[in-house]
């Protein structure tokens, strides 16, 4: 059975999440790492707090399991426009979904 191609925005969400995780590893400049992330983002302030809450979300619910580099990867993607008013409530996703073990199950 074949499966769907995956949706541009969710292309585009992942393809954020790596650029900004890589710049927080590699200790990328604030300036040079949100120019990038920007550029990647075309404008999308919702992908970008989509991003940055799961990134901040995914920490936040396991703390010792993360590289604390990946708060920075989320501060990254809120400086480079992600819209505040997204990002509480993908963080607050995100601690649910990692809490169940990361499965996508209503809540």
């Amino acid at each position: 059975m074949a499966r769907s191609p995956m949706h541009p925005d969710k292309h585009r969400e992942i393809a954020l999440t790596g650029l900004a995780r890589r710049h927080a590893m590699e200790d990328t400049s604030d300036p040079e790492a949100i120019a990038e992330l920007r550029l990647l983002a075309q404008g999308r302030a919702d992908l970008l707090a989509e991003a940055a809450g799961m990134a901040i979300g995914g920490y936040l619910a396991a703390p010792g399991m993360n590289d604390p580099r990946t708060l920075r990867a989320g501060w990254l993607l809120v400086a480079a426009g992600a819209d505040p008013t997204l990002v509480t409530g993908h963080v607050d996703a995100t601690r649910r979904r990692v809490g169940r073990g990361g499965h996508d199950t209503p809540d």
